[in-house]
């Protein structure tokens, strides 16, 4: 007859190595289901790193691009701001020159000037500068033209005061309309 002990330890032992079996192949399929979620989220990690990576790249690129536009932008803007002082020079050098015109050549344009703007019955006001050759242009002109008293507030020409209006016919004035008609083709002469 078997010794109720020894039934009893083998009992045990039984079940102990049920437990151990069933706690082992618990562990194990913890372990699994661990590496399956482990996986999943690396996974899951690397796709979210190409999808950060491509959109670093891709903020990158617009902050480069909107970097290289606004530096284009400025650099014309530079560009541009050169050019229309260049311009203003060679206008503002040209009416310098216009303004210390001596002799016959100053003596054409005014005349030229009273023949294209007078009218009958204006009163011309010349500049103080040019007042003597004015008076003796006159004449030449076949229109009754008072000469003023005053001299004109301007450098050189002169203003014809009518009854209701005022022509500005300095040289500056000239010089101004001529900037508005020839400025495009004095930029493309001065920028080819």
């Amino acid at each position: 007859m078997e010794n109720p002990g020894n039934r009893a330890d083998k009992l045990i032992e039984r079940i102990l190595g049920e437990a151990e079996n069933d706690a082992s192949a618990a562990r194990n399929k913890a372990e699994e289901s661990c590496r399956a979620v482990q996986a999943d989220c690396e996974k899951r990690i690397a796709e979210r790193a190409q999808i950060a990576a491509a959109g670093r790249e891709t903020a990158v690129k617009g902050v480069l691009d909107g970097a290289r536009t606004r530096a284009e932008l400025d650099g014309r803007k530079e560009t541009l701001s050169v050019r229309r002082r260049i311009l203003d020079e060679a206008f503002a050098a040209a009416a310098k020159e216009l303004n210390a015109l001596l002799g016959p050549r100053r003596e054409a344009i005014l005349l030229s000037l009273l023949k294209k703007e007078a009218a009958s019955g204006d009163v011309v006001m010349p500049a103080k500068g040019d007042r003597a050759l004015i008076a003796g242009l006159l004449p030449q002109i076949p229109l009754k033209l008072t000469l003023s008293e005053k001299d004109a507030p301007c450098e050189g020409g002169f203003l014809l005061m009518g009854g209701s209006y005022e022509k500005d016919c300095s040289l500056n004035a000239l010089m101004a309309e001529l900037r508005l008609s020839e400025e495009t083709n004095a930029a493309r002469i001065l920028f080819r």
